[in-house]
């Protein structure tokens, strides 16, 4: 048990010794593995790679494995830095970044000068000191790719991918200068990764809908709800886009609030039920409504981007159509504020000075 008693500066100073005792270990480990690879160890037990072999007798993650296999490898070539990390110095990490500094060529004075830095700092000098060939910079580029997968009901997607330097610059900067555009929903700041992911869905929808700055929804998009399993789960259960996700309660109410959607209620194979293929808003009251309240009406915002109706009352709950019953927000607050963290308007706050309410206040799951 760690004695609590004793002062923040002790407690954090024999922290520091630890990673230290850390990396002194993993200097013996990576000894230990060299001299097991010269041994063909990985032939001897059929393993595909020391890396492997190592993740499966230390009983650790591959990436784990794989850092003490390149520290083996790496820093037989520089003496001097393991000496250190064996005498306890410094630490793996930047034992590992100081020999990556080294053979991207930068001099013994860059080296030294190195360990004032951070590790970022220590990673981005050795960037700096790389070499750009025309040679790698065709395979980075060839090399390029992006992936999407959904999950097996589709309710959730998963996106990764490779870029080279400069084309990953511009998505980055294309992304957070989206994402600096949205305002805050108030409360808990929401990670900066949520913010790009938020950032990439509203450059898609642009592109899709021709139109960043126009008050229009999303894609026309035909829902199916069956009829039995919806009414008795809330809407948990039994809708879906055609041909497309699972949506849930959330998702169905943001479709039914700014979408062009079309709903087919189905029972059994029979189909009791379906609405116009048509905006949900009739377009003469989404334009009163846009120029009635002239911006989004949330307290202190003044963005303008993609302007929604939004109904105050949900459709879900009977919410109408009337202008009453509608307030102009902007995408992010539509969008991610109230649609995907589940804040609600307050109706007892001023119509041009409008609060949210946190999702903790309202509730929004069934008990």
């Amino acid at each position: 048990m760690v004695d609590t008693t004793t002062s923040i500066d002790s407690r954090e100073q024999e922290l520091a010794a630890c990673e230290r005792l850390i990396g002194r270990l993993r200097s013996h480990q990576m000894d230990l593995l060299r001299s097991l690879d010269a041994d063909r160890v990985t032939a001897l037990d059929g393993s595909r790679s020391l890396s492997d072999w190592a993740s499966a007798r230390l009983d650790v993650s591959h990436e784990t494995a794989r850092s003490l296999v390149a520290g083996a490898r790496r820093l037989v070539e520089f003496p001097a830095v393991e000496n250190r990390l064996s005498e306890g110095d410094i630490t793996f990490d930047r034992a590992l970044a100081t020999a990556d500094l080294a053979r991207s060529g930068a001099s013994d004075e860059v080296v030294e000068h190195s360990f004032g830095f951070d590790m970022a700092g220590v990673r981005r000098l050795a960037g700096r000191h790389r070499r750009l060939t025309r040679t790698s910079e065709t395979a980075a580029f060839r090399d390029r790719h992006f992936s999407i997968q959904p999950s097996l009901d589709e309710s959730v997607w998963k996106l990764w991918g490779t870029l080279p330097g400069f084309e990953g610059t511009i998505v980055e900067k294309a992304l957070a200068e989206r994402a600096d555009s949205f305002p805050e929903p108030g409360g808990p700041r929401a990670p900066r990764s949520a913010a790009r992911a938020d950032a990439l869905v509203s450059l898609a929808q642009d592109a899709l809908t021709g139109d960043s700055n126009a008050g229009g929804g999303d894609p026309m998009v035909s829902v199916f709800v069956d009829a039995e399993l919806a009414a008795s789960s809330a809407g948990e259960v039994g809708a879906e886009i055609a041909t497309g996700p699972r949506v849930g309660p959330n998702t169905l109410e943001r479709i039914l609030c700014e979408g062009r959607v079309q709903v087919i209620v189905t029972d059994g194979d029979s189909i009791p039920a379906t609405s116009p293929a048509t905006r949900t808003i009739p377009p003469a009251t989404r334009r009163h409504v846009l120029f009635r309240d002239g911006g989004c009406v949330i307290d202190g915002c003044s963005s303008r981007y993609r302007l929604q109706p939004h109904h105050i009352r949900p459709r879900s709950e009977g919410g109408a159509h009337d202008a009453e019953n509608l307030a102009t927000l902007c995408w992010y607050h539509h969008h991610v504020a109230i649609h995907g963290e589940g804040y609600r308007l307050d109706t007892e706050s001023p119509p041009h000075r409008r609060r949210l309410i946190h999702p903790r206040v309202h509730g929004t799951d069934p008990p």
